[in-house]
């Protein structure tokens, strides 16, 4: 999943109320890997996973979809769940949904929290004609959710997305900071203009974002990613809010029937791979031995998308900095239109320094382990333009949105109209806030997303025990929750998200929304503010210090970062590098 944060590797910033059993099990796992905590195994240890180079070479056929829709709704009917089912390819592509008879087709918004214009409302259609029903949009997004976190180097579900990106982590051990991933559900949004113009954008992102409701799996072929199923039936649209348990969703057994024959390999699984010695959970449900599937042509409901096989790739192959990967075609490297901006030549060296680190930066989140990051890599404007984007080999899709997200963020934060543009779009009250901890947005400080994030949490510090208060970007606990998380969602424009239409913000330079996990740094030249770099696809630390890397020569002077500023006696971080991150 991606961007998921070694927990106990700290070089700045500060925490607050470390849970001492996960230190204990960080030791732990010290002790045993010596090198990375990241996965389980050894080096070269078999995965069961095809090789990299496989990544987007394998296709489902439209034979394919239908055995796995019809397995899922043999199963459906056995549990006597009526739901609807979808299924994406690697890159979101959609290609088949059936509601089955009977089929409920709303469903009802519920995060763990009391506030928010998302939290409780129930939502039976989608603006967007293709999809018909809420329930639809669920499992398309639980799909996609599965299809975009999956790689030949880990596979992971939406019962793994949900355990990274609540208050806690894990949820429930309190006192504790937020989720590695926190904040990133508001990501993959069909009004994103980061779409793979390769696939339009009606079908390559996802209607709901990313998605912590149960019933998202992986789908593999001959070892290699290509796509996810989802499935909706119960009417909540949610999270696993106590994932201590080990309960049997119907819609995750149903997902899992509908898996037999593509399952993820068992060693690249979520919950063989370990963040501070703790597993990342990925089903309580494995496919049914003899399922006897009726025939897809035999099975009742409506068919809102017959099944079709997956379409090639978007991407095409790319070398940057002499690392091999991919790019959009549609995307190029651009130079900004602004004076004294990024020319084509150093956007090129800031992906290319990046790169090069990306490949040389031990994972944290794949096995086997001693294998190299893959992320992608977005370099932008000050007007938040993307100048470049740049996607290492079998990187996972979902940060492709997210590393343009990330890199906006800081750019935004960093300008010197953002208290401006924020008041304008009636969000004052941040500004307010912000000012009132002296922090003005002014100019006067160069964000990194880390440093966002640490603002945006409902503990404040990130994993305090006591005396706490909200951070000055989020709502208090008992009104926050992962569908009301603060400013990132108050920015949002929930009629162009439902209706799948560009921008999602109102904010110039946040049109795909704002990101609040870390990631990326702002970009100068000297003291003049140029853009960001955003990275994101691994471990968090291992993201910020590849975005570090890539900022080289256009590094935020010292003196205006924000590990340079305290809020509430608290020193703010900027970055946190992983220990040992280098493979050579």
């Amino acid at each position: 999943m991606t961007d998921l944060l070694s927990r106990g590797n700290r070089t700045m910033g500060s925490r607050t109320g470390t849970n001492l059993l996960v230190r204990s099990f960080t030791l732990l796992c010290l002790g045993v890997l010596a090198a990375s905590c990241g996965s389980e195994g050894g080096v070269n240890e078999p995965t069961g996973a095809a090789p990299e180079s496989t990544s987007s070479t394998e296709h489902l056929t439209a034979a394919d979809v239908q055995t796995i829709i019809a397995q899922a709704a043999t199963q459906a009917q056995a549990v006597g769940l009526p739901v609807t089912i979808a299924v994406v390819d690697h890159e979101g592509v959609v290609l088949g949904i059936l509601r089955m008879a009977n089929a409920r087709a709303d469903i009802t918004i519920r995060g763990g929290g009391s506030g928010g214009p998302l939290e409780g409302q129930t939502l039976s259609t989608i603006s967007v004609p293709s999809i018909q029903t809420a329930a639809a949009a669920a499992a398309i997004s639980k799909a996609g959710t599965a299809a975009f976190f999956s790689t030949q180097g880990n596979a992971f579900s939406t019962r793994s997305a949900s355990f990274i990106v609540q208050e806690h982590f894990p949820p429930h051990v309190d006192p504790s900071p937020g989720g590695p991933l926190f904040g990133v559900q508001f990501s993959q949004l069909r009004c994103s203009d980061v779409s793979r113009t390769g696939h339009p954008a009606s079908t390559a992102n996802l209607p709901l974002g990313l998605s912590g409701d149960l019933g998202g799996l992986p789908l593999y072929k001959n070892g290699t990613a290509v796509g996810g199923i989802g499935v909706e039936g119960d009417g909540f649209y949610t999270a696993d809010l106590d994932p201590s348990d080990f309960d049997q969703s119907l819609e995750e057994r149903i997902a899992a029937a509908g898996t037999l024959g593509f399952s993820a390999p068992n060693n690249i699984r979520g919950d063989k791979i370990l963040i501070d010695g703790i597993t990342i959970p990925f089903s309580n449900a494995e496919p049914p031995t003899g399922l006897n599937a009726v025939p897809y042509g035999s099975l009742s409901g409506t068919e809102i998308q017959a099944p079709v096989g997956s379409p090639a790739t978007g991407f095409t192959p790319a070398t940057v900095g002499g690392v091999s990967g991919t790019i959009d075609p549609g995307i190029t490297i651009v130079a900004s239109p602004d004076p004294g901006g990024l020319t084509v030549p150093e956007v090129t060296q800031i992906l290319a320094q990046a790169a090069v680190q990306a490949n040389r930066t031990r994972a944290a989140i794949r096995n086997p382990i001693g294998t190299p990051a893959r992320v992608s890599i977005t370099v932008v404007d000050t007007a938040g333009r993307i100048l470049g984007i740049f996607r290492t080999i079998d990187a996972p899709i979902f940060g492709f949105d997210v590393s343009a997200q990330k890199a906006r963020s800081a750019n935004f934060f960093t300008r010197t109209d953002a208290a401006t543009r924020l008041t304008s779009a009636g969000m004052g009250a941040y500004v307010t806030a912000l000012t009132n901890e002296g922090l003005p947005l002014n100019g006067s400080t160069a964000f990194s997303d880390r440093a966002i994030g640490f603002l945006s949490q409902p503990i404040f510090p990130p994993g305090a025990s006591s005396n706490f208060l909200f951070g000055p970007l989020s709502k208090p606990l008992g009104q926050w929750s992962i569908f009301n998380t603060g400013l990132q969602l108050d920015s949002i424009n929930l009629a162009n998200v439902l209706s799948g239409t560009a921008p999602c913000t109102s904010l110039a330079g946040l049109q795909n929304g704002l990101q609040i996990f870390p990631g990326s740094v702002p970009l100068f030249r000297g003291n003049t503010h140029i853009g960001a770099v955003g990275v994101s696809g691994d471990g968090v630390d291992q993201d910020d210090i590849i975005a570090a890397m890539g900022s080289v020569g256009f590094e935020a002077p010292a003196g205006i970062r924000a590990d340079s500023r305290t809020v509430r006696s608290v020193r703010l971080p900027y970055l946190v590098f992983p220990r040992n991150p280098n493979l050579f």
